[in-house]
């Protein structure tokens, strides 16, 4: 509670005038009985107790009516929303990642989140500072604004087809309120309470209030496309049938869905399959180039993960040539790719990809062909290497050689290396005294140093490992990602390319060095450099780089397997998750009684002026009623007061009492020796 004049208080002091007049402005006078009015003595004692009643209500009524006028000189006021506060600092965090897409009640659910986060914004002030963060495109900047900045932002968050990372946002929103300055803060979250979005660990707690609306998607049984690959995950060749591998997830045990198979927008083949297991369909056989398209099943709610889009590169088998001696490791995995028919062995003159191991080989480069280049286990012979590289025009060199346990800690390659050791490897860095020359690939160990390059210089693509191809120096050999590294390796420069593969909504990707635009599924073109990576990825699609009017690859952009289960995590998995959290709000009519409670409330005086004048009324009742009762006639009791002779003073000078009114034992009569 708190006055906006509170020196108006200071008036308080009069409730004291009603209690003085009532306490000590009375009028005593000495009292005689005469015989004549002994009947009315029962009547005035009856009476006696319901004006003294009837004074202390005034009392009552009239101190009342002085402090209730007191409060609304004051501008009383109560802690809670619906009026002013100090200015604050607001930060609206808006899950808008792709679970917040499903349809409920023919409504999305993301509008109502939106609808909500506006009754924040209504109740700010003009001195609030306010940011709106998305969740699930945290790529797009927040401006911090006013009332009306903050209601265009909430209306301009769109659906996105990815994770929302309401660790990342929530930290954000912390960071920006915490350097504004401001004496108050607050963030609030809107959110589908997804339990895959929970922060795992906990957030760090801190003394920024976090006020979640929490509106849980009813669609625990979701169906969705978990992933979809085409011959084991290697492009096909041309010429030869392959199958699409379709994996389907959520929805109860033994229900069955459709799938379908498009390529170019027709239908090449359907089946139906039970959630929760994969299903094969027969694809191709395909000419050499590019094939594109999607494998979706029966709609449901959440319509963005019931499609999943694809696109590789059909091709004839690659010509490679080995220069240098080749590990047995190195040897056996390019075999198996020739028996496959994936790569052709052939001679360098004719070889669209040259391996080479410590540099063999690369002064007879075309500038058509691209290179391997594998370190030889000697360190003696890096001084070779290296002189072949510079004179080769591959802008890096190798160093003195490193041991130590490290894995591969990023990496923006097709490949899974998560699980490859790396035991001994030799130091890669760019040559000469210029800017590190710019890569299309890149995958780096746990302490910075980079383990594989790709990139392309004047004289043609190339890409480096950092350490020899045998089990001494790294478990790649003996591991499964031995061939896919390989084949992306080889494919990758080749015609057609191998593609980058496919992102998940909301992840970067490099498009190819020679692209000069990005088209999105929405058809809008973006200006990008090739060796910067595209961010704009949050709509699931076909994203196609193009050189003019050439295209280049085509990178599907499917959703994230995760967002498709809607589980819904409970309150306490919240206020675990997100220390701080001071309220959770699951109903929309009364998220403005959770906010600003730093701030005021209205001032009640509406109801204190009714009161007032209920106060007045009943006040001019009494009154009245107790002036009746004191006129001449008013009252039986009242009329005995008017009775000449009954008080000192009121019987006339000189008469005497009559015979009969001789004073009675104890009363009070005049002392003749006093003088009458």
């Amino acid at each position: 509670m708190g006055f906006l004049n509170p020196l108006f208080l200071l008036a308080g002091a009069v409730v004291l005038v009603p209690v003085i007049l009532h306490l000590f402005y009375r009028q005593e006078s000495k009292t005689f009985t005469f015989p004549a009015i002994r009947y009315l003595l029962r009547t005035e004692r009856e009476h006696a107790r319901q004006i003294r009643t009837q004074q202390l209500l005034l009392l009552l009524l009239r101190a009342a009516l002085v402090v209730l006028l007191v409060l609304l000189g004051a501008r009383i006021h109560f802690p809670g929303s619906g009026g002013s506060h100090d200015p604050t600092a607001l930060a609206l965090v808006i899950d808008n990642s792709l679970s917040t897409t499903i349809i409920q009640d023919g409504r999305r659910l993301l509008d109502t989140l939106k609808a909500v986060a506006r009754q924040s914004v209504a109740n700010a002030s003009h001195d609030d500072v306010i940011w709106v963060v998305r969740a699930g495109t945290p790529w797009e900047p927040a401006v911090p604004g006013g009332v009306m900045q903050a209601r265009a932002a909430i209306d301009a968050t769109g659906p996105a087809h990815t994770f929302g990372d309401l660790r990342q946002a929530i930290e954000r929103a912390r960071a920006l309120v915490g350097q504004s300055g401001l004496p108050q803060r607050e963030v609030h979250v809107f959110t589908d309470l997804q339990a895959t979005a929970m922060p795992e660990p906990p957030l760090p707690r801190e003394d920024i209030p976090i006020v979640v609306f929490g509106f849980p998607a009813t669609g625990a049984d979701n169906r969705g496309i978990e992933g979809v690959s085409f011959g084991g995950g290697l492009p096909p060749l041309a010429g030869r049938r392959t199958e699409a591998a379709v994996s389907i997830t959520g929805a109860p045990t033994g229900d069955t869905v459709g799938v379908r198979l498009y390529i170019g927008g027709q239908v090449r083949a359907a089946a139906r399959a039970s959630a929760g297991t994969t299903v094969r369909l027969p694809a191709g056989p395909f000419p050499a180039g590019r094939v594109e398209g999607h494998v979706e099943i029966d709609a449901d709610p959440l319509t963005a993960d019931d499609r999943r889009y694809f696109s590789f590169p059909v091709r004839n088998p690659t010509d490679v040539a080995v220069l240098g001696p080749a590990s047995i490791f190195l040897t056996e995995a390019l075999a198996v790719l020739a028996e496959s028919e994936r790569i052709a062995l052939g001679a360098a003159a004719r070889a669209a990809t040259l391996v080479s191991v410590g540099g063999e080989g690369l002064e007879r480069r075309g500038i058509t062909q691209s290179a391997i280049v594998v370190p030889h286990p000697d360190p003696a012979r890096l001084p070779a290497l290296n002189r072949r590289l510079a004179e080769a025009g591959i802008p890096f060199r190798y160093g003195p050689a490193a041991a130590g346990g490290a894995s591969v800690a990023a990496s923006d390659i097709a490949v899974d290396l998560a699980d490859i050791e790396i035991r001994r490897y030799f130091r890669m860095s760019p040559a000469g005294d210029g800017a590190p020359p710019t890569t299309g690939s890149r995958a780096s160990l746990s302490n910075g140093d980079p383990w594989l390059v790709a990139g392309s210089g004047p004289a043609g693509p190339y890409v480096l490992l950092a350490s020899p191809l045998d089990e001494v120096a790294t478990s790649l050999p003996v591991s499964a990602a031995m061939i896919p590294l390989l084949e992306w390796a080889i494919e990758r420069w080749t015609e057609g390319g191998g593609g980058i593969g496919s992102v998940t909504s909301g992840v970067n990707f490099r498009p190819p060095p020679a692209a000069t635009l990005v088209r999105d599924p929405e058809g809008t073109e973006h200006v990008v450099d090739g060796d910067q990576p595209f961010l704009a990825t949050r709509t699931a699609g076909l994203y196609r780089a193009l050189a003019g009017d050439n295209l280049l690859d085509a990178v599907p952009v499917n959703p994230p397997a995760r967002e498709s289960d809607l589980t819904p995590a409970s309150v306490r998995e919240v206020r675990r998750a997100l220390p701080g959290t001071r309220d959770i709000v699951g109903d929309a009519s009364s998220w403005s009684r959770h906010i600003f409670r730093s701030g005021r409330g209205p001032e009640p005086w509406r109801p204190i002026g009714l009161l007032v004048l209920g106060l007045l009324i009943a006040e001019t009742v009494v009154a009245a009623s107790r002036a009746l009762r004191s006129r001449p006639g008013g009252g039986e009791a009242d009329r005995g007061k008017d009775v000449p002779g009954r008080r000192e003073g009121h019987r006339p000078r000189g008469t005497a009492p009559g015979p009969r009114e001789g004073p009675r034992p104890g009363s009070h009569a005049p002392n003749p020796a006093a003088g009458g």
